[in-house]
């Protein structure tokens, strides 16, 4: 039986924004500025990881770098990007405000979108490819994948129509390679921030209608973090469908002065998703919304290595801070990827936040991945049992997979 595909609507995608973008999107060859990393993987197309440190078990134990069996593991840090979309920029571009400009060079180079003049982030092939996926899938143990966009490309600076309407389209295109491949991916929504109430909308479609399993929030919406209370429309729709939200590193405040040596993503990363979590914290945001889950992704930044210093300062400032609890009894409502590369790492992560907290997570397709995370946590000494329940036990649980 051929599958249902998703049909993309023009109608649509213009309904919210009254037939004109006000911030015009542009298509053109500049670097991607932001996601998980500046370029992407080097990794061969075996899905080997980088030699050295990162892909070594911890002394005495058994090197487990190439997959046992068939695939099992779940990654649940893994980016998408549907081709469908850069076919509907090329055939209603104007009407949507969306300019395509032909990339340097011959052949398919990458394009970039720009969302109200902000700076292009590149659409890498990489990202919109699913036969090369497939392959470093199966080469590194995974079986099935989240799929959610890359934090550069959510629109957080179009106006709430308009970030209503690409969110849609793009959730659309989605739909389309979970309907193709059931098996191997689960729909993550992407959801307009900058408007929570839309953003709450957009969540209820994805959920009800695409039957999605989560949301994709960056850690910051345009430098303003999730303090305030503006943003409780999201977090009160997020936990009353009972679905978890990933957050992922969006667009760093003071990103610029760490261009050099690639401290964007190695530093910045982690870093901003430990502030942001820092400010949802304190902010009491679990304390108004406690069955909230909310998943982070780089082994949850500094989070899970610095928590006594966050319980160390609720303690010395409690009465100036809106959570009625230390920072560390909110692991309740988090979760952490593996992506920390050192079977050592992975150890402390789990004995720390507890292995019904951790998941598989891979960073696919970009350059600071590692497809063999899944063989990380077969290099873990404790039970089977506990193995399974981060290969894929605890994603299948958390995003309701049967």
């Amino acid at each position: 039986m051929k599958a249902n595909s998703v049909k993309f609507s023009r109608r649509r995608f213009l309904k919210g924004i009254g037939g004109t973008a006000v911030g015009t999107a542009v298509i053109s060859s500049e670097l991607l500025a932001s996601g998980c990393a500046q370029g992407f993987s080097n990794q061969s197309n075996s899905g080997q990881a980088p030699v050295g440190p990162v892909a070594q078990a911890r002394p005495g134990q058994k090197n487990s770098s190439a997959a046992k069996g068939p695939a099992q593991a779940f990654d649940m840090h893994h980016h998408y990007v549907p081709s469908e979309i850069v076919e509907e920029i090329k055939r209603h571009g104007k009407a949507m405000g969306v300019e395509l400009v032909a990339s340097k060079g011959s052949g398919d180079g990458p394009v970039a979108i720009s969302f109200a003049g902000s700076r292009p982030q590149n659409l890498e092939p990489v990202l919109m490819d699913v036969d090369k996926r497939f392959r470093i899938m199966d080469e590194g143990g995974v079986l099935t994948a989240t799929a959610y966009s890359s934090t550069g490309i959510v629109g957080y600076r179009l106006t709430g129509p308009q970030g209503e309407a690409w969110c849609d389209l793009f959730n659309d295109g989605l739909k389309n390679l979970v309907t193709r491949h059931p098996k191997r991916f689960v729909g993550i929504a992407s959801v307009p921030m900058q408007d929570p109430p839309r953003a709450a909308k957009v969540l209820e479609r994805a959920i009800r209608d695409l039957k999605f399993s989560g949301a994709l929030i960056a850690s910051n919406v345009n430098g303003k973090y999730y303090e305030s209370k503006e943003f409780d429309p999201f977090w009160q729709k997020a936990e009353a469908l009972d679905v978890p939200i990933i957050m992922h590193p969006g667009d760093l405040p003071g990103a610029d002065t760490m261009r050099s040596y690639g401290l964007r993503t190695v530093c910045g990363n982690p870093f901003d998703s430990t502030l942001s979590l820092g400010f949802m914290i304190y902010s009491g945001l679990f304390d108004r919304f406690p069955k909230l889950k909310l998943c982070l992704l780089h082994g949850g930044g500094f989070f899970p290595y610095h928590m006594g210093r966050f319980d160390q300062g609720f303690g010395i400032r409690s009465n100036n801070v809106a959570a009625g609890s230390p920072p560390s009894s909110y692991l309740k409502n988090l979760y952490f990827d593996n992506l920390v590369y050192r079977v050592e790492t992975v150890d402390y992560l789990r004995r720390t936040v507890g292995t019904d907290r951790v998941m598989v997570g891979t960073d696919y397709p970009y350059e600071l991945g590692d497809w063999k995370a899944a063989a990380k946590v077969e290099a873990l000494d404790c039970t089977q049992a506990e193995k399974n329940a981060i290969l894929f036990g605890n994603a299948k649980r958390l995003f309701k997979i049967t």
